[in-house]
C-alpha cells in the first residue's frame, strides 16, 4: 500500500476518509477500485470561439450519442457560471459528463457516430478544448 504524509495526508484523510484507511499523519492510499465498478467522469474544458457554428454542428447532436452509451450530463456550463477559486484557468465552457465506467466513456469516445463530430469540431476551429477522463471512486451501495 502506498502511503503519503503531510497536506496530502491530511487532505486523504480529511477529504476521501471512506477511501483511506486511518487519520493521522500519514494516512494510506487506496487502492483503485475495479474498472468496471467505478464510474468515469469526462471532463471537457473549453474555449469557444464560434459559439453559433459550435452549438448547430457539434453541441446540439451530442445528447443522443452520451444517452446510447450510457452517459449523462452532471454539468454544462460557461461564461459567468464558472467560478475559478485557485490557479490560471482560461477555459469558459466546461462540461462534466459521467459514464458507468472507463470503458464506456472510451466506447463513446472512439465510436463511429462520435468520430465525425469530433472531426468537425477540430477541423472547423469552433474552439480549443482539452477533454480529460477520469475514473471515479466506487460508488455507495
Amino acid at each position: 500500500m502506498m502511503r503519503i504524509s503531510g497536506f496530502a495526508g491530511v487532505v486523504c484523510a480529511g477529504l476521501l476518509s471512506a477511501a483511506c484507511a486511518s487519520v493521522g499523519d500519514t494516512a494510506p492510499v487506496a487502492a483503485s477500485p475495479p474498472v468496471e465498478t467505478a464510474p468515469a467522469y469526462m471532463l471537457v474544458l473549453g474555449q469557444i470561439h464560434d459559439r453559433e457554428a459550435f452549438m448547430a454542428g457539434y453541441a446540439s447532436k451530442l445528447a443522443p450519442l452520451y444517452e446510447k452509451y450510457g452517459g449523462t450530463y452532471l454539468a454544462v456550463t460557461g461564461g459567468p457560471s464558472v467560478e475559478i477559486l485557485e490557479g490560471d484557468y482560461s477555459a469558459a465552457s466546461v462540461v462534466i459528463g459521467k459514464w458507468k465506467n472507463m470503458e464506456a466513456a472510451r466506447a463513446f469516445w472512439n465510436s463511429p457516430e462520435y468520430a465525425p463530430l469530433k472531426a468537425a469540431r477540430i477541423d472547423n476551429q469552433w474552439g480549443d478544448f482539452d477533454v480529460i477522463l477520469v475514473q471515479g471512486l466506487p460508488e455507495p451501495d
